[in-house]
């Protein structure tokens, strides 16, 4: 599969999002036949063939939130007989108009005027006020209700509304899951997305790399997604947890199987289930899962003991943002152990003042033109510069046809990106990049797929800010050795460290050196992400500082020299 399998329709044509939706439904026949039933199968092809008005009718329902509407709020100037459009998809069976509805859902599919009515029809012997809420009415209602379901018009055979559900519903979630790779995204976000207008990298799926193999791994997500709507609605958790499912071969869904039990632990902590917690967080392998147990066990295990896990956990876990909470921990719990807990040894970054008069503007673009002269060149690059570079050398990485990574042709990069064993799973061709670092063929990628690559979507760059120019001055000033260790920081948590770069860059194109400023101005002060940046870039050798802009009457004297 690449971008060419799909073509976005424009968006002047009425019928734009039908034809979006077509070409999905037709993708995921044909590249996912192996994974719908026959029945799922036929019925799409059956979908396909209904006249235009019908399609475009069962497409807005399925763009809409939930499954019952109605009927008179399903008017569209592309439908123009709408009973003939619904008589046609009810008898395709994908929508029903005379369906069974509880109480309660009849109650919201109505306007409080209605709901009164409904009230004195049901129950006429009771007094209801007009001034009544709506919820008023149907906590009432709803006090005796016994729970079944009927069509609306046996309800209440006068009934103002007429209601429609969407049926199959399931099938267009599966669909939706097997195109996008997740439930969190909604049909609307493609199909009435201009895709035109922008470009995408073409990424083969093959059958070895297709995320699903197998029908059963689609319901595992389903079924997984349904066990996270489930606990948000309020089901008891001790419950849902049983029926998680074991370890799956699978590593990606795997991954997504690791992030429910956490989720499921957080929902448990939410609640005051701490031991609850604790058990699903100890059958998970998320790196947070860890933080929030030994949080807990602060509340209640001896201090001794979570010193102990604190101290095995730094151990095994490499990522700085992890270790910052884990030394917090340790910290504490040496102090209520009575033990001393050594601090890691950070050098104190370097710190200048700058006053500028009221009014400059932003205060990053007033430090660049105050410490811009003839000798130095400052531009606000922050997250930009280092991560633009980075995907424009690791540009075969991000799009690798790994399994799990790519689900459909309009990806601005893979949807493992920020999962574990991103790198692992890529080692020969994250090798490969850092081999054009140490042999110095790094400059001339760079600078080809600059050209090359330019305006495709990419989610670690911002094409607008990696200009020629920009690009230019960094790979003349910087160091091949500063490079690898700034994209091995990065590939060590990329999730975390694609933020928190230093604000500015100033480059001395004469002598090749370059500096790079955080700036803060006032009442601003460092986050932990920015901080851990800075102590690495020191710690190897770069030069860095903190700005503090201060605001006053008169401009203080500054010198010609950024730093």
């Amino acid at each position: 599969m690449t971008s060419a399998a799909i073509k976005a329709a424009p968006l002047d044509d009425p019928l734009y999002y039908l034809r979006n939706a077509e070409q999905v439904i037709s993708l995921c026949r044909n590249q996912h036949a192996d994974l719908l039933t026959q029945q799922e199968v036929d019925a799409l092809a059956e979908l396909l063939q209904l006249p235009e008005p019908a399609q475009a009718l069962l497409m807005r329902m399925v763009m809409r939130k939930g499954e019952l509407f109605r009927r008179d709020g399903l008017t569209y100037a592309e439908v123009p007989d709408l009973d003939q459009a619904l008589v046609m998809l009810s008898a395709a069976g994908w929508v029903s108009v005379a369906p069974l509805l509880t109480l309660e859902q009849l109650c919201q599919s109505l306007k409080r005027p209605e709901c009164l009515a409904l009230a004195r029809h049901l129950r006429p012997d009771e007094r209801w006020l007009a001034s009544h809420s709506k919820a008023q009415l149907v906590e009432t209602l709803l006090g005796v209700d016994d729970g079944s379901a009927q069509p609306v018009n046996v309800w209440w055979p006068q009934a103002p509304v007429q209601v429609v559900k969407l049926c199959r519903a399931a099938l267009f979630d599966r669909l939706r899951l097997m195109f996008f790779g997740n439930l969190r995204q909604q049909w609307s976000e493609f199909v009435v997305t201009e895709l035109q207008q922008q470009r995408f990298e073409e990424v083969p799926l093959t059958a070895a790399s297709r995320p699903f193999h197998q029908r059963e791994e689609v319901d595992l997500y389903l079924h997984l997604a349904d066990l996270e709507t489930r606990a948000a609605q309020g089901e008891a958790l001790a419950v849902l947890g049983q029926q998680l499912p074991d370890a799956v071969g699978t590593e990606w869904l795997d991954y997504r199987r690791q992030r429910v039990l956490f989720r499921l632990g957080r929902e448990a902590e939410r609640r005051g289930e701490g031991e609850l917690a604790l058990a699903l967080y100890g059958h998970s392998q998320h790196r947070d899962a860890r933080v929030r147990a030994l949080r807990l066990k602060e509340k209640s295990a001896p201090a001794e003991q979570v010193y102990a896990e604190a101290v095995e956990a730094l151990a095994q876990i490499p990522q700085p943002e992890t270790r910052v909470q884990l030394q917090r921990i340790l910290q504490r719990s040496a102090r209520k152990a009575g033990l001393v807990a050594e601090q890691p040894g950070v050098a104190p970054l370097p710190q200048q003042e700058l006053s500028l008069p009221p009014g400059a503007g932003r205060v990053e673009q007033a430090v660049i033109e105050a410490l811009s002269n003839t000798d130095w060149q400052l531009y606000h690059v922050e997250n930009s510069l280092f991560t633009g570079v980075f995907a424009l050398l690791f540009w075969p990485v991000l799009f690798a046809p790994v399994r799990g990574a790519f689900f459909h042709p309009f990806q601005a990069g893979p949807a493992d990106l920020f999962r574990p064993g991103f790198v692992e799973a890529r080692q020969g061709l994250v090798d490969q990049a850092f081999k054009a670092l140490d042999d110095g063929r790094y400059r001339q990628i760079i600078r080809e797929r600059l050209t090359s690559k330019q305006g495709i979507r990419c989610s670690l760059v911002h094409w607008p800010t990696l200009t020629p120019e920009r690009v230019e001055a960094a790979l003349a000033c910087i160091p091949a050795a500063d490079w690898r260790f700034i994209f091995e920081h990065l590939l060590l948590d990329l999730r975390h460290h694609s933020r928190g770069l230093p604000d500015l860059i100033a480059f001395n194109q004469q002598v090749g050196k370059y500096q790079l400023i955080e700036v803060k101005g006032p009442g601003d002060r460092l986050q932990d992400h920015q901080r851990l940046w800075l102590n690495a870039l020191q710690a190897q050798g770069v030069s860095v500082s903190v700005c503090h802009v201060r605001w006053q009457a008169e401009t203080a004297q500054t010198s010609d020299d950024p730093s």
